[in-house]
């Protein structure tokens, strides 16, 4: 999921305080901590959820967020509950580092959010997985539904939206998109294909 997808959950209580351009940032998970130092427990991709007990001086957001940013985390959101308004020097800290900073009123529950995290990822994920199955079923089904190069074709056609062909050492079309309205390869770019892989096999270099 995306970061913009948490900012525009209104049960959240995410308030947007700098990294507006970064919010098309990936969020793999969700980690809460108060730790000075929690880099061997982030593999990135993380939301970072803290209450700030990290933070003795101001020095201190500096240091922690450079460690983040380091990890690669995805971004951070600070709790208001119990040490008040996020401090500027956080503020600032996250806007060098370009990592997106979030406040969290102190009526939402870090456990909320983390629910809703996981709940969301898991569910992509899934999708995911199942996409992957059904691709693999259509690649190895047998007889004329699966197998071979139409069907490798029909999939950078639905899942990519690709035309692709293709075509002989001399430029003959073996396959390509099927159906009304399906594209052509013209003759000429066939033609100069051919002649252009069959110069680099003469050559020994790699075919266009």
């Amino acid at each position: 999921m995306r970061l913009r997808a948490l900012l525009e959950t209104d049960a959240l209580g995410l308030r947007l305080l700098g990294g507006e351009d970064e919010l098309d940032r990936t969020v793999r998970g969700v980690m809460t901590t108060d730790l000075r130092d929690p880099s061997r427990y982030l593999s990135g991709g993380e939301l970072v959820l803290t209450g700030l007990a990290w933070r003795r001086e101001p020095d201190d957001s500096e240091r922690f967020v450079r460690i983040l940013a380091a990890a690669g985390v995805a971004g951070l959101a600070a709790g208001e509950a119990e040490l008040g308004p996020v401090p500027e020097d956080l503020v600032l800290a996250c806007a060098r580092h370009r990592l997106p900073l979030f406040s969290v009123v102190e009526d939402v529950a870090f456990a909320s959010i983390t629910e809703h995290v996981v709940r969301q990822v898991s569910g992509e994920r899934a999708g995911d997985l199942a996409a992957v199955v059904d691709r693999h079923r259509r690649l190895m089904t047998p007889g004329a539904a699966g197998g071979g190069p139409e069907v490798v074709l029909d999939l950078l056609g639905s899942d990519l939206d690709l035309a692709a062909w293709v075509l002989s050492p001399t430029g003959r079309p073996i396959a390509g998109p099927t159906g009304p309205g399906a594209a052509e390869l013209p003759q000429p770019v066939r033609t100069r294909l051919a002649g252009e892989h069959l110069a680099a096999r003469r050559a020994g270099r790699r075919g266009p």
